[in-house]
C-alpha cells in the first residue's frame, strides 16, 4: 500500500445535476427514513474521465495491493466507505478508489471499529505506519502495524493480509496468482541487484542495472512497498528511490 496524491479537480462526470439531486434526496431520506423513500442511484459513476484521473493519481495500480495494470479501466471502482454505510458518499470523489476485481470482492463490506488508513489522507501515512515484509523466498507478504496503539493501522494490516493471503482454503487459492506476481517481482529485483553489484563503476552494464533497479522500485511500479522491504534493497544507494 502506497501513499497517493489524489487530483484535486473533481471529474466532471461526478458533478452532474442528477447526482447533486440524488445526494440531496439521500440526505433527506437519511434524516427521516420512515417517511421518505430511499432514492435510487441515477447514473453510473464509471466514466472515462474518472478512470483517466485514477490513472494519473494511482499510477494504474490497485490502491490496496499495488498490483499494476495497463490502465484503470480494467479495475473496479471501490468505495472506501462502503455504499451501505453512507449513501451520500456513493459519488464522492475522495471516497472512490481503483481496485483489482477480486480484491474488491473479498474486501469486507463493513468497516471495522476504528476504520482503515486512507492512503490519500494527509493524516494517514501508510508507508510509515505499516511495516511490510516478504518471507525469505518472497512467497508470503506480511503486514504489521508500526504502532500497536494505532487501531486504523492494525485494521489495515489485517485487511491487507486477507487480500494477499486469503482467509480460508478457497480464498488462499484464489489469491495465489497475486502472490505469484509478487514473487516474480522479488526474483527480478534480486537478479538485478546481483547484476548491478557484479559490474565495475562507470560501466555501461552497471549503469543499465541501476536504471532497471530504479524502475523496479519506483512508486509507479507494482508492489512498491513490498519490493522496497527486501533487505538487499537497503544496500543500494538511496538516490535509487523516487
Amino acid at each position: 500500500m502506497l501513499n497517493f496524491k489524489r487530483e484535486e479537480d473533481i471529474p466532471a462526470s461526478l458533478q452532474k445535476e442528477e447526482i447533486k439531486e440524488f445526494i440531496s434526496n439521500y440526505i433527506k431520506y437519511k434524516n427521516d427514513p420512515e417517511n421518505i423513500p430511499k432514492p435510487e442511484k441515477p447514473i453510473s459513476y464509471r466514466h472515462s474521465d474518472l478512470l483517466d484521473a485514477f490513472d494519473r493519481s494511482f499510477f494504474s495500480k490497485c490502491y490496496l495491493t499495488e498490483q499494476k495494470f495497463e490502465n484503470s479501466f480494467i479495475m473496479d471502482i471501490e468505495h472506501f466507505v462502503p455504499q451501505n454505510e453512507d449513501g451520500t458518499l456513493i459519488y464522492e470523489w475522495t471516497n472512490l478508489f481503483p481496485a483489482e476485481h477480486y480484491t474488491n470482492m473479498i474486501k469486507p463490506r463493513k468497516t471495522p471499529t476504528g476504520g482503515y488508513l486512507n492512503p490519500c489522507a494527509d493524516e494517514d501515512d501508510v508507508e510509515k505506519e505499516i511495516v511490510y515484509s516478504l518471507s525469505t523466498h518472497g512467497f508470503k507478504p506480511s503486514f504489521f502495524s508500526a504502532n500497536d496503539d494505532n487501531v486504523k493501522a492494525k485494521n489495515t494490516c489485517e485487511l491487507l493480509d486477507r487480500l494477499h493471503n486469503g482467509h480460508d482454503e478457497n480464498t488462499y487459492k484464489a489469491t495465489e496468482s497475486l502472490r505469484h506476481a509478487i514473487h516474480k517481482k522479488y526474483i527480478d529485483i534480486l537478479k538485478t541487484i546481483i547484476e548491478y553489484r557484479s559490474h565495475p563503476s562507470g560501466s555501461q552494464e552497471k549503469h543499465q542495472a541501476f536504471r532497471d533497479l530504479r524502475d523496479l522500485l519506483s512508486r509507479k511500479s507494482s508492489f512498491t512497498m513490498l519490493s522496497r522491504s527486501i533487505p538487499a534493497v537497503s544496500l543500494i544507494e538511496e538516490n535509487i528511490l523516487d
